[in-house]
């Protein structure tokens, strides 16, 4: 067998793993990504324009509230957070509870 005829073969063996494998991610129900209202980042968002970030918040101050309608791990409010400071639709502070500095949120 030749050289162009071994690199087709191989070529023929990656197309059909690669038809394989998107016939199955199409078939399988991939959860939904929503975007929009229902986001963490826009309900902090909602937050901060009603003036939740006027006095430093920290991420489990941050947290208690958004527990009331939207459950969600303390990890991805920290995460939220800080990828909205890094986008400066926050700005960063810092908050002493009993003697202890935490990072903390205003706008």
């Amino acid at each position: 067998m030749g050289s162009n005829a071994r690199i087709n073969k191989i070529l023929q063996d990656h197309e059909r793993r690669i038809s394989a494998l998107e016939s199955f991610l199409t078939k399988s129900k991939l959860p939904k990504i929503t975007k929009g209202k229902r986001s963490l980042p826009n309900r902090v968002m909602e937050l901060r324009n009603k003036g939740f970030f006027s006095q430093p918040k920290t991420a489990e101050e941050l947290h208690k509230e958004i527990q009331k309608n939207y459950p969600c791990e303390l990890s991805r409010v920290e995460v939220a957070l800080i990828r909205l400071f890094q986008k400066k639709q926050l700005r960063k502070a810092s908050k002493t509870i009993s003697r202890k500095k935490y990072n903390a949120y205003v706008w």
